[in-house]
C-alpha cells in the first residue's frame, strides 16, 4: 500500500499501526460498508497524514475525502456545516447548502478533535451514524448518506465518558477500530530519520542546496522531547534549511532549547523507563506526571510569565497553554501578577493584592512587521479560512515571529523582538513559507481562501515590561500605515515589501519591482522567491579575482568533451575558497554557447534516495519547478522526450517513476525494484546520449 510510506519510521509502534491498517483494509477491501475508525494521539503525531493514507490506500480513494476539525469551527456554525441547512433556516440562509456528510457521499469524513465536539452535536451525529441518513437545518426529511467515518482525538475519551463530557455510546460508536500513534518521544531512531526526511525535501521544495546535520545537531535532536511532535519536527528543519547559509546545520542553528535537567542521550537510552516510577501506575500516566512538575517548576521560577516559560522549557507558547489547560494549572493566589496570560486570547489581567514594581527598559532595533491578508471569495467558508489562519500562525512562530494582531481577516505578526540579527530574513522566509502552504490548499479546495503578504522593516523602539517585549505603538501605526498603502491592491498570492525592507533581502531573494497600492508607499518589490544562483552567492555578486588559471582548465576540458572526449574534472577545497563561485563563473560565460548545462547536488542522506543527484539533474533538464504538480510534470516530460529523435518512448515511464510521476503502464507496475532501476539508469543513459549527439552535456554536481 503506497500510501501507507509516508507514515515514515520503522519504530514497533509505527510499524503496528501499519500492520493494523493493512489487516483492516485487507478484510474490507470488498464490502460496502466499513467500521468506524478511531485514530487516538497526541497533537502533531500525524492523525490527519493516517487518516488521508487509510482513505487512499481504501476501496474508497476514488470518493471525496472531507476533513474537518471539530475544535475551529465556532459552535454556532458546526451544525451547519456537518448537515448542511435550507433556504431559510436562519438569518442569511439565502440558498440551501449541503453539509460535509453529504459532500463526503461515497467517500471518507475526517473528523478531527472528535473529543472537542460540543454535547449537544454529539446525540445528532450518533443518530446520523446509527440512521447513515442527516436532515438538513429548516428540512422536515432525512437524505440518506453512504460515508466512512474516521475520527482523531488527543483527548482520552474514556475518561470524557465517565465524567459525561463525552457520551459513552458515541464514544462505542466511533471506536470499532481503534489506531493509536505513539508520540515522537516514544519513537526512537525515528525522530533523526524524520528530521533527515524533512530536511532533504525543504532543501528539493525551495531549490536550496542540500544540508546535513553536524554530530552535535543530531545529539540535541534526540535529546529534544519534541512537545510538538512530527508537526514541530516539520518546522524545526524548515526553519533550519532556509536560515542557514552554509552545508552544515549545527545544534546551535537549530535553536532548540533543551531543559537544564534533561541530559543529552544516545537513541537507545529511549528504550530504558524510569525507575523511580510506581508500581501499578502506566508509562504515559508517569510521563504525564513528570511534565506536569516540569510545567509547574517553570511557571513558579519565571512567575507565570508564559513567554519565558516557553523558552525555558523549549516549546511554543501555544504548546504550553495547551499542556496548562491540559493539567488544569491554575495561577496560584499568592502569585503577584501574571505577566502573561494562560488563555490564548490575551484577555485583561485580574487585579492582584500586591503588585511588583514594574521595570521598563527601552532598546531601538530592526523589526520586521508581516501582515497577512486572508482574501475570501464567494465559495470560502468558514471552515476553510480557520484552518488557513492557524496554519499561518504555525508557520510565522516556527520561523521565530510573534503574532500581535489576528482577526478573521488576517494577522500581524513582528520578527525580531528579541535580539536577533536576521528578523528581515526570517519574515521573508515565512511569508514564502506561507505562500506555498496557501496554494497548496488552494489547489486541494477551490473553498480555501488566498493570501496576500507584506513586510516592512523599520527601527523601532522595543520596550521590556514585566518580561515581554512591545514594540512602540507609535512605531507600529506607522508601519501600518505604510502596509496599508502598498497592499490595497495587491494581487492575490502575492508577497509584496516596500522599499525599506529591500536593502535587508535583496542578497539572499529575488526581488521584483511590482506596481502596488496608491503611489504613496514609494517603491515597492514582490518577493518572488529564492536567490537566483541557486549557490548561495547572493543576487549581486563581488568581483571575481584570482582564478583565470582554474576557469582556463574548465574550458580546456569542454572543448575536449566538444570532441566526443570525456572529461571528469573535481574541483576540491576548503569551505569558503569559491568553489561553488567558480562554477557559477564557468556556466555563465558558457550561457551562450551551444551546450546544455545541468547542475545537481549530492548529500549524505542521499543514501536513502540513491538517484537523488539524476533526480535534481533531470528536474532541470525537464524544467520542472518545484510548484508544478503530477500533470504538469507529466505534460514537461512527455514534450521534452518526444522532441528527442530517438526512440525513447518505453523508457518513459521509467522517466516517469525517477521522477515520483505515477505511471499508467501495467507492464512497469509488475515489474521488480532491480528492474525498474536497470530500465530508469538506461533511459537516463540514452537520453543524456541522444543529447550529446546534438550539443555538448555539461553535467555539474555540487557537494
Amino acid at each position: 500500500m503506497a500510501s501507507l510510506d509516508e507514515l515514515i519510521g520503522d519504530s514497533a509502534g509505527l510499524v503496528a499501526v501499519r500492520a493494523q491498517v493493512e489487516q483492516l483494509l485487507r478484510r474490507h477491501s470488498e464490502t460496502r460498508r466499513l467500521p468506524p475508525v478511531l485514530i487516538l494521539g497526541e497533537t502533531g503525531t500525524g492523525k490527519g497524514l493516517l487518516a488521508r493514507a487509510i482513505h487512499d490506500a481504501g476501496p474508497r480513494a476514488a470518493g471525496p475525502f472531507v476533513a474537518i476539525n471539530c475544535a475551529a469551527i465556532p459552535e454556532t456554525l458546526l451544525e451547519a456545516e456537518l448537515f448542511g441547512f435550507e433556504r431559510g433556516a436562519f438569518t442569511d440562509a439565502r440558498q440551501a447548502k449541503a453539509g460535509l456528510f453529504q459532500t463526503a457521499h461515497r467517500g471518507t469524513l475526517f473528523l478531527d478533535e472528535i473529543g472537542l465536539l460540543p454535547e449537544n452535536l454529539q446525540a445528532k451525529l450518533l443518530t446520523a451514524l446509527e440512521d447513515r441518513a442527516v436532515r438538513r437545518l429548516g428540512s422536515i426529511r432525512a437524505e440518506p448518506v453512504d460515508v466512512w467515518i474516521i475520527s482523531a482525538t488527543s483527548e482520552d475519551l474514556r475518561a470524557g465518558a465517565r465524567r459525561r463530557a463525552f457520551r459513552e455510546e458515541l464514544y462505542h460508536r466511533l471506536a470499532v477500530v481503534t489506531l493509536r500513534l505513539p508520540p515522537l518521544r516514544e519513537r526512537g531512531q525515528d525522530i533523526l530519520t524524520l528530521v533527515e526526511h524533512f530536511l532533504a525535501r525543504t532543501c528539493a521544495d525551495y531549490g536550496l542546496a542540500p544540508k546535513t546535520l553536524t554530530e552535535d545537531a543530531r545529539a540535541a535532536l534526540v535529546a529534544y522531547r519534541w512537545p510538538g511532535n512530527v508537526r514541530e519536527v516539520a518546522n524545526v528543519m524548515e526553519r533550519a534549511a532556509l536560515l542557514v547559509n552554509g552545508s552544515l546545520v549545527t545544534a546551535e542553528r537549530l535553536e532548540l532549547a533543551i531543559p537544564r535537567n534533561q541530559r543529552a542521550s544516545r537513541p537507545e537510552d529511549h528504550e530504558t523507563t524510569l525507575c523511580d516510577a510506581p508500581v501499578g501506575i502506566s508509562l504515559g500516566q508517569t510521563v504525564e506526571e513528570v511534565e506536569r512538575r516540569h510545567i509547574l517548576e517553570a511557571l513558579h521560577e519565571t512567575r507565570w510569565n508564559i513567554s519565558r516559560a516557553a523558552s525555558r522549557l523549549g516549546v511554543t507558547r501555544n504548546i504550553l497553554r495547551y499542556r496548562v489547560q491540559k493539567y488544569g494549572l491554575r495561577l496560584p493566589p499568592t502569585t503577584a501578577e501574571l505577566t502573561e496570560p494562560t488563555d490564548s486570547a490575551r484577555g485583561v489581567v485580574q487585579p492582584t493584592t500586591s503588585r511588583s514594581p514594574v521595570n521598563v527598559q527601552w532598546e531601538r532595533r530592526h523589526v520586521a512587521l508581516l501582515r497577512a491578508d486572508l482574501v475570501t471569495t464567494a465559495v470560502t467558508v468558514v471552515p476553510a479560512a480557520g484552518v488557513v489562519l492557524v496554519t499561518l500562525v504555525e508557520k510565522i512562530e516556527s520561523f521565530g515571529g510573534q503574532v500581535e494582531e489576528v482577526s478573521p481577516a488576517g494577522l500581524v505578526a513582528v520578527f525580531g523582538l528579541e535580539p536577533v540579527e536576521d528578523a528581515p530574513r526570517r519574515a521573508a522566509h515565512a511569508a514564502l513559507a506561507i505562500q506555498k502552504v496557501a496554494a497548496h490548499a488552494r489547489g486541494r479546495s477551490a473553498e480555501s481562501p488566498e493570501v496576500r503578504v507584506g513586510l516592512h522593516v523599520g527601527e523601532v523602539l522595543v520596550a521590556w515590561v514585566g518580561g515581554a517585549a512591545r514594540v512602540d505603538h507609535a512605531a507600529k501605526r506607522e508601519a501600518w500605515q505604510q502596509l496599508e498603502a502598498f497592499m490595497g491592491g495587491a494581487e492575490p498570492g502575492t508577497v509584496l515589501i516596500s522599499e525599506a525592507t529591500r536593502p535587508f533581502l535583496e542578497r539572499r531573494f529575488i526581488l521584483a519591482p511590482c506596481p502596488a497600492g496608491d503611489g504613496t508607499a514609494g517603491m515597492v518589490y514582490r518577493l518572488a522567491g529564492l536567490e537566483r544562483t541557486r549557490l548561495g552567492l547572493g543576487e549581486r555578486l563581488t568581483p571575481f579575482v584570482a582564478r583565470g588559471h582554474e576557469l582556463a582548465q574548465l574550458g580546456q576540458a569542454l572543448e575536449q568533451a566538444e570532441t566526443s572526449h570525456g572529461q571528469v574534472v573535481a574541483v576540491v577545497g576548503e569551505a569558503g575558497v569559491g568553489k561553488s563561485r567558480l562554477f557559477w563563473e564557468f556556466i555563465e560565460s558558457h550561457r551562450s554557447r551551444d551546450a546544455l548545462i545541468l547542475v545537481g547536488s549530492a548529500a549524505s542522506y542521499g543514501r536513502a534516495t540513491p538517484y537523488l543527484p539524476v533526480i535534481d539533474l533531470l528536474k532541470a533538464y525537464f524544467q520542472i519547478e518545484p510548484q508544478d504538480d503530477a500533470r504538469k510534470i507529466r505534460e514537461r516530460v512527455t514534450e521534452k522526450v518526444l522532441s528527442v529523435e530517438s526512440a525513447l518512448t518505453p523508457a518513459l515511464s521509467a522517466l516517469l517513476a525517477l521522477l515520483d510521476v505515477p505511471a499508467d503502464d501495467a507492464q512497469w507496475r509488475e515489474l521488480d525494484p532491480q528492474q525498474k532501476r536497470r530500465r530508469t539508469l538506461e533511459a537516463v543513459k540514452v537520453l543524456l546520449l541522444e543529447e550529446s549527439r546534438r550539443q555538448p552535456v555539461v553535467l555539474v554536481f555540487e557537494d
